[in-house]
């Protein structure tokens, strides 16, 4: 969902390999990298995550409860393994008004709207959060999720969650609770993007749900992105005919295959990596060889 792309060597990694070289397989590496930056030409926007998994800063960060660190990180990487891409918030971000209500009533961070909200482990949280879930229970457009109780607040005063939080804010456990979203979204027609594996290199404790190298996902702008590297780094054929908007599109590629339509369904953007063929309506591309290529409109409109 961004970031940065590193290239190195394999480490701890076994003595025979130390001396391999990164140049003797840059061809492939390269010509990798390259396809992945074409979407560079065509879009900023960030991945669509239409679930946000709010834990309480003030339980995270204190020591003397056993729950310290626990961010939710296990109820997002449960999510992100079905396909459904969650955003993890700290409630701070409440009280500084980043985490706020969109004009349409639904739960905003950025540009990202969402579909539901789940307020993790609220323990030792201020009245102000509870007040800010009210409002948006208010308005019905965001689903409201919350596992965990609530009994004392940031000041150490006993609490009852019940008066605090909306009446459909129950708690429940981590199971339940993605289960829960998981076929409230499937209900509403929101679309899994590309299921995700648990990824951790040796020597490196940092375990991440990672997307499966073939598979589809979507931004935030509307640009949809299809992805296949499974067998060849530099990417796998790409032959396939997909909805976007209600409208089909087609592409011959390799690699790396992104798309984005306009409210009329006419091309705004595309990045494709060894284009040979690409259809949407009455545009049609036909190329004699394939070649990597970039289409987007300036500022301008150009």
């Amino acid at each position: 969902g961004g970031g940065r792309m590193n290239f190195h060597p394999l480490w701890p990694s076994p003595k025979e390999t130390l001396t391999t070289s990164l140049l003797s397989v840059g061809g492939k590496l390269f010509r990798a990298d390259c396809r992945v930056r074409l979407l560079n030409y065509i879009s900023t926007a960030p991945i669509d995550c239409p679930v946000a998994i709010v834990f309480s800063h003030p339980r995270v960060a204190n020591w003397a409860d056993p729950g310290t660190g626990d961010a939710g990180v296990a109820v997002c990487d449960a999510l992100w393994k079905d396909g459904y891409y969650a955003d993890l918030i700290p409630s701070s971000e409440i009280e500084a008004g980043a985490l706020k209500l969109a004009a349409d009533g639904r739960i905003q961070y950025g540009p990202q709207t969402y579909a539901a909200v789940v307020f993790y482990q609220p323990q030792y949280e201020r009245p102000s959060a509870g007040e800010f879930f009210r409002k948006a229970a208010a308005t019905g457009k965001t689903a409201l999720y919350r596992i965990g109780d609530w009994t004392m607040d940031f000041d150490g005063n006993p609490v009852d969650a019940r008066t605090l939080l909306p009446a459909a804010m129950t708690a429940s456990d981590a199971a339940t609770c993605t289960a829960a979203i998981i076929a409230q979204l499937k209900a509403s027609g929101c679309h899994p993007q590309t299921p995700c594996t648990m990824r951790n290199h040796s020597g490196f404790n940092c375990p991440s749900m990672m997307p499966k190298p073939n598979g589809q996902c979507r931004l935030l702008d509307g640009t949809v992105i299809l992805a296949s590297g499974q067998n060849d780094v530099r990417g796998d054929p790409i032959q396939k005919t997909i909805k976007v908007d209600g409208h089909e599109v087609a592409f011959d590629a390799v690699g790396v295959a992104a798309v984005r339509l306009d409210k009329d369904g006419k091309l705004e953007a595309l990045a494709a990596g060894g284009l040979k063929r690409f259809a949407v309506g009455k545009t049609k591309i036909e190329l004699p060889q394939r070649i990597d290529v970039a289409l987007w409109k300036d500022t301008k409109g150009v």
